[in-house]
C-alpha cells in the first residue's frame, strides 16, 4: 500500500482485491480518475494530519466524480470493498521520516464592504422667552423649528411653531405711534 500511494491506488492492489472491488471492470480512463480521487483524499488526510474521514470514500465525492471514475457501475458489495480499500490507503499515512506539511487553502478575495445607506438628517431648535417690563408689561414666548433633510438632497421639510403672549399697555415712550417716535 505504501507503493500504491506513490504510483497510484490501483497499482498497489492485488489481483484478488482488484476483482473484489470491481476495478478489473473499469476502463483505463476510469482507473486514472479513481486513482486521482483516492490520491486527493490521501493528500488531504496527510495535510490535515488525520488517518481517516468520517464518511465513506464513495459518499465524499459528487455524482460526476463517481461517474468519471466508473464507481456508479459497481455493485453495492464492490463499492463497499472499494470504500474499505480507500480507507486503508488513507489510514496508512505518511512515512515516519516525512515531515508534516500543511498547505493552506487559497485565500478568499476580501469582501467589499457596502456602506449603510445614509439616514435622513434631522435638525431643529427650541427657544423659550420670558420678559417683564415697566408699567405692567410682560410677554412670554416659545418657538420650535424642526427640519428633516433627505440624504440625497432632493428635499427638506421644515415645520415651525411659535407662541407669544403679551399683557399690558406699553405706554407713550414705546409705541411707534406715540411719544418721541412720532417725530421720526
Amino acid at each position: 500500500m505504501a507503493r500504491a500511494s506513490e504510483f497510484g491506488f490501483s497499482d498497489g492492489l492485488s489481483a484478488e482485491e482488484r476483482a473484489a472491488c470491481g476495478i478489473s471492470k473499469l476502463t483505463a480512463q476510469e482507473i486514472t480518475a479513481l486513482n486521482a480521487l483516492v490520491g486527493h483524499d490521501v493528500t488531504l488526510a496527510r495535510q490535515g494530519g488525520v488517518t481517516g474521514f468520517s464518511s465513506a470514500f464513495s459518499a465524499r465525492h459528487t455524482a460526476q466524480e463517481l461517474a468519471a471514475a466508473g464507481i456508479g457501475g459497481l455493485s453495492v458489495k464492490e463499492r463497499s470493498c472499494l470504500d474499505s480499500l480507500a480507507a486503508r490507503a488513507i489510514a496508512i499515512g505518511p512515512s515516519p521520516l516525512q515531515t508534516f506539511e500543511f498547505v493552506p487553502p487559497p485565500p478568499v478575495p476580501p469582501e467589499t464592504p457596502v456602506p449603510a445607506p445614509p439616514a435622513a438628517e434631522v435638525h431643529g431648535d427650541l427657544s423659550f422667552t420670558i420678559g417683564r417690563g415697566g408699567r405692567g408689561s410682560s410677554f412670554y414666548g416659545s418657538s420650535v423649528d424642526l427640519f428633516v433633510t433627505d440624504p440625497s438632497g432632493r428635499f427638506t421639510v421644515g415645520v415651525g411653531f411659535s407662541d407669544y403672549r403679551g399683557r399690558g399697555y406699553f405706554g407713550p415712550y414705546c409705541s411707534p405711534y406715540e411719544g418721541p417716535f412720532l417725530l421720526y
